[in-house]
């Protein structure tokens, strides 16, 4: 939640102004914009693709099996239990 106090924030009016120049801005550099209406933060802009990433990961955080096995590899990694990724990727020739 703290994370979006890191981005730059734009009044309505600002945005309207200026949107040609922050769609820009989202699209090449990756930025996120909080809008804000009467001083208060009422959405954000963001690309496409990192909504679609955003929706795909919590559609699989939302599955109690997905999150377990996520949980379970954590754990065994930080117990010195996980496999080095090179010999992941070497296993599949990457």
């Amino acid at each position: 939640m703290l994370d979006i106090l890191k981005n730059p924030f734009v009044g309505v009016h600002e945005l309207r102004k200026n949107l040609t120049r922050l769609l820009r801005s989202v699209k090449e550099d990756g930025a996120e914009v909080v809008i804000t209406q009467q001083g208060k933060p009422v959405a954000l802009l963001m690309s496409v693709e990192e909504y679609l990433e955003v929706r795909q990961a919590l559609k699989e955080f939302s599955d109690p099996e997905y999150l377990a096995d996520l949980l379970e590899a954590r754990k065994e990694i930080r117990e010195g239990r996980g496999v080095p990724a090179e010999q992941v990727f070497a296993k599949k020739g990457l």
